[in-house]
């Protein structure tokens, strides 16, 4: 906004140029407050910008930080689920297993009676046959 002067008739020389001056001085003031203000406002700017990027910088580091944590959260759940599911599996294989043990250790078992069984009956057979087979006179 131009500052207004008051125009005084030009009498001699002296007092134009001194008008000239002072109205150079006064256009070089306005001029220089106007430059004055817009650094104000360019400062103001520059601050607001500065506080909305450590604003937004602020927040992405919190995102992030978000982010890995869900992600190790995540993580340690599915190690725990793959634990408890390879422990159930482990389980079930020694339960077979110990089965598997029995069944072999009941047919062993058996085994050894059958073969009791027949080495007593191949004994009574023995004293039998060779009873049947002395020659005649030694019975007499």
């Amino acid at each position: 906004m131009p500052v207004k002067t008051e125009r005084i008739p030009k009498s001699n020389s002296t007092y134009g140029a001194k008008n000239r001056h002072s109205d150079a001085l006064a256009e070089v003031e306005r001029v220089r407050h106007m430059v004055m203000r817009e650094l104000d406002i360019a400062r103001r700017i520059r601050a607001e910008a500065e506080r909305y990027r450590l604003e937004t910088e602020t927040k992405a580091r919190s995102q992030a930080q978000l982010i890995v944590l869900q992600a190790r959260l995540s993580t340690q759940k599915e190690i725990a689920e793959l634990k408890r599911k390879t422990t159930a599996e482990i389980q079930k294989v020694l339960a077979d297993i110990r089965m598997v043990r029995i069944t072999a250790q009941e047919e062993l078992e058996m085994q050894r009676k059958f073969t009791n069984a027949a080495r007593i009956k191949s004994l009574s057979i023995k004293p039998c046959q060779q009873a049947d087979t002395k020659p005649v006179d030694s019975l007499v």
